[in-house]
């Protein structure tokens, strides 16, 4: 087990908007780790999905290093991601807390057109008029997400540090024993 409560191959899960991107970047960048964003690996240009086999092989090769964070749910790709990992952070906020986040994150990001990856950036109609919009989907996820992680808590391997955050106050805790 590693001695700080992060380990090197870091693994951050959580529904949409929980900050899974911002904690696995602000880890990375502490430690000296490579990030990777899953949804980069997912997303090609224009919000075209990337086949569940080529996402698979690129998580594959990403995380072949010794030292990285990745920030992404573990649906299909927990047989890849959970043998390598050392340690996984949990996200596990209330809904209202997510969403206020998510809400003014995609807010800022529609009004700057903030590229976020592969050339994709959220649009007004994409976030707030489309079936696809990313409040949409986590208002809806949410409790799925949680019930998933859940099941899969107490089955992962002993050996792997897990850290379950379910509030601000916890994460400062954990970064701050991290030193980060």
């Amino acid at each position: 087990m590693p001695s700080s409560p992060i380990g090197r191959r870091v693994a951050v899960v959580g529904c949409s908007g929980s900050g899974k991107s911002t904690l696995a970047r602000r880890i990375a960048e502490a430690k000296g780790l490579t990030y990777i964003n899953s949804d980069e690996l997912l997303w090609q240009p224009d919000w075209v999905e990337r086949s569940k086999p080529a996402y698979y092989a690129l998580v594959e090769q990403r995380i072949a290093d010794e030292a990285w964070t990745f920030d992404g749910n573990l649906g299909g790709s927990a047989h890849i991601v959970l043998p390598r990992v050392d340690t996984l952070i949990w996200l596990d906020y209330p809904k209202p807390f997510v969403m206020w986040r998510l809400l003014r994150r995609t807010v800022r990001r529609a009004w700057t057109k903030e590229e976020i990856f592969s050339g994709n950036s959220e649009s007004w109609r994409m976030s707030f008029a489309s079936k696809d919009s990313i409040l949409l989907y986590a208002w809806r996820s949410h409790g799925e997400r949680r019930k998933h992680y859940d099941a899969l808590w107490p089955t992962i391997d002993p050996s792997i540090t897990k850290h379950r955050i379910r509030s601000q106050k916890e994460l400062d805790a954990l970064l701050k024993g991290a030193m980060i």
